[in-house]
């Protein structure tokens, strides 16, 4: 009896364990049963892949039906059905565009719910591919972006702007001038015909510039460095001032110093009237730096402007000022320093002017002439290195180092040394000294101890275009420029010369008709 009970209760255990396991199974979920789905917030363009976004709530079954569309399956493939289970659908791949339906029906413990929702696939409009860079005279390939029927030709007829069409679908033009141009593209793809235009900037050639300045006009004038056609001087809006000796181009914009009225020895007490300012490759947008103060001694003369943007200047025999050239009519600084007889080993500089100046790999160099001689190394804290040994006694008015070919070119503006007016050559250490030029008939402004003279040499080292391997200087003939610095001719026998730095030729002249102080290249092509 003990037996038999005992087997009657672990049947009653086991049935009942199996009734709680089949009792959770068939559980329905718990809460409010909601259908509803979400396409994609953004347009949707033809082929388009499309995912959807299931918002329904606490169903058990899931059946989607997607009208005109096909499944793209997990492993990319397309499968030709409009129909899906499951809580997400794989994507859904529309070919064609239009209006389309999307359907889905949950279902939860025999309770059926059914949401129909409308889909948009709009068709892409053509949009032309335009290249990234278009140079003048340089041919160019154009495409486009169009929607395309299975099974149907699209037709295509392009218009570039210059008067050029085609009706190709990748067609290739060449605009012979730069400018700005309007692109238009029609297309017919066997339904409608649409419509699209894009503007393309065709850029001239890119080149670097020479920009100078001219005493007839005092205007500032650019010449780019063309080898597509030929190039002609073109004058830009700025005024440059009476002396502009100096100038210079950091980042878009040129610095100019200049001198003021009174470039040659005058009577002491004489104001200063010669200033630091700037404008862009333009030409436009000036702004004043500094302007000078107290005496006609202290002007601008000759400036350089290293790799940061600080300006360093000389005027007649003061020494060396410098501020950063985005300074905006600030005061006029100080002299950080100056060359001294200890420096160089001279009893006296008293009256000694000053001469050129250029930062050579974070180091000054520093010339004088007139009543002065040499050309000097310091660093940028002022402290004395060294003077150039073959070239202590020489009286240099300007030059330009170029460490690449181990070169000095320098300017000799009054006879010292052993050595008469005229454009040299050495070596860095002053030895091999070489006449380039004499410079017959340059213009005696100045005096005869404080020759104005080559004021700017400019270096184009870098064999990339027919621009490169010479120095450019200015020439300012006695026919065309007085010694008290009056205009007197209309520039025929001025303009800017040069000569090639491996001295395979002589200097020639490579513009005429402008009398012109400072010069400066541009060397980013534009």
């Amino acid at each position: 009896m003990k037996l038999y009970r005992l087997f009657f209760l672990m049947i009653l255990s086991l049935a009942t364990v199996s009734c709680e396991k089949e009792d959770i199974s068939t559980i329905a979920p718990d809460g409010e049963f909601v259908v509803n789905f979400d396409f994609p917030q953004q347009e949707i363009y033809a082929p388009a892949k499309v995912f959807l976004l299931n918002r329904t709530k606490n169903a058990e079954k899931y059946d989607w039906r997607f009208e005109g569309a096909k499944l793209i399956g997990a492993n990319g493939a397309i499968i030709d059905t409009s129909a899906a289970t499951g809580v997400v659908p794989d994507t859904i791949f529309y070919e064609l565009p239009g209006s389309y339906s999307v359907t889905l029906t949950a279902e939860r413990g025999g309770q059926v719910e059914t949401v129909t929702k409308q889909v948009e696939i709009k068709k892409m409009q053509p949009r032309i591919i335009a290249p990234e860079a278009i140079l003048y005279q340089q041919e160019v390939q154009f495409s486009a972006n169009v929607f395309k029927y299975p099974g149907k030709d699209v037709v295509y007829s392009w218009e570039f702007g210059n008067g050029e069409t085609s009706t190709e679908a990748t067609p290739t033009v060449a605009y012979q001038q730069p400018g700005v141009y309007t692109v238009t593209l029609t297309i017919n793809d066997g339904q409608e015909t649409l419509s699209t235009s894009v503007e393309v900037v065709v850029m001239g050639e890119l080149v670097k510039t020479l920009y100078f300045t001219d005493a007839i006009t005092g205007k500032l004038y650019k010449y780019r460095f063309t080898q597509v056609e030929e190039s002609t001087p073109e004058q830009l809006p700025a005024s440059v001032g009476l002396h502009p000796l100096s100038l210079n181009i950091f980042s878009n914009r040129i610095i100019i110093s200049d001198a003021g009225a009174n470039l040659a020895y005058s009577a002491w007490g004489t104001p200063a009237d010669g200033k630091i300012f700037a404008v862009d490759l333009d030409g436009k947008n000036p702004y004043t730096i500094t302007q000078a103060t107290g005496q006609y001694g202290d002007d601008p003369f000759v400036s350089t402007v290293d790799e940061n943007g600080t300006v360093y200047w000389l005027s007649r025999f003061s020494g060396l000022r410098s501020i950063a050239s985005t300074s905006q009519d600030a005061i006029y600084p100080s002299v950080r320093f100056g060359v001294t007889a200890a420096d160089i080993g001279a009893s006296s500089t008293y009256g000694w002017t000053d001469g050129g100046l250029q930062i050579v790999n974070n180091t000054i160099w520093y010339s004088k002439h007139g009543t002065g001689k040499g050309l000097y190394k310091y660093n940028m804290a002022g402290q004395f290195i060294e003077a150039i040994p073959g070239l202590k006694e020489l009286k240099i008015r300007s030059f330009v180092v170029d460490e690449e070919n181990g070169k000095i070119y320098f300017a000799v503006s009054v006879t010292g040394g052993g050595y008469s007016k005229g454009l040299y050559v050495s070596n860095l250490d002053g030895s091999n000294i070489q006449l380039i030029d004499a410079v017959t008939g340059f213009s005696d402004e100045g005096g005869a101890t404080e020759h104005t003279f080559i004021t700017d040499i400019e270096i184009d080292n870098t064999p990339d275009d027919g621009s490169a391997g010479y120095i450019y200087y200015s020439f300012r003939s006695g026919t065309d420029l007085s010694a008290s610095g009056a205009v007197i001719g209309n520039g025929n026998d001025s303009g800017i010369k040069r000569y090639p730095l491996d001295g395979s030729g002589s200097p020639e002249f490579f513009l005429r008709g402008y009398v012109p102080y400072g010069l400066a290249i541009d060397h980013v092509k534009r």
